[in-house]
């Protein structure tokens, strides 16, 4: 199957919807990794290196989507441990600091404060030469 035909196929590809703001990030390219609780489809079955990905505003209208392709991932305890690896401005562009970033990151996913639970980032290569819509 080519890669094309991969990102085109919805039993394929990991779709992740995101809101506004995130998304207009990764279309600006200032936004190059997406941070989720652990589990369901986020887990290491699904999210894996070499994988296409549909990034979409919401769950709305294919025809508005970002295709591309997972080339890292990360399973941390807890944000402190994720952003000891991977810089917190590719993942909140917006955030000035660590812990401005941390606080928003635990707003949106609605994080504990006691920075326990299991998070998977991963990072999104973008196909820009190419529409897959």
């Amino acid at each position: 199957m080519l890669l094309f035909e991969m990102a085109n196929d919805p039993r394929e590809r990991l779709f992740v919807p995101l809101s506004t703001e995130p998304f207009v990030w990764f279309k600006e390219g200032r936004k190059k990794w997406e941070l989720r609780k652990y589990g369901r489809q986020y887990t290491e079955k699904h999210v894996h290196p070499g994988r296409p990905v549909e990034l979409r505003c919401g769950y709305g209208a294919r025809n508005n989507a970002l295709w591309g392709t997972i080339v890292a991932v990360k399973k941390t305890r807890g944000l402190k441990e994720f952003f000891s690896l991977v810089p917190f401005a590719s993942v909140i562009p917006k955030a000035r600091t660590q812990p401005e970033a941390e606080r928003i990151v635990r707003e949106i996913l609605r994080l504990s404060s006691d920075d326990s639970e299991t998070l998977i980032g991963f990072e999104v290569e973008l196909y820009r030469d190419r529409d897959f819509t």
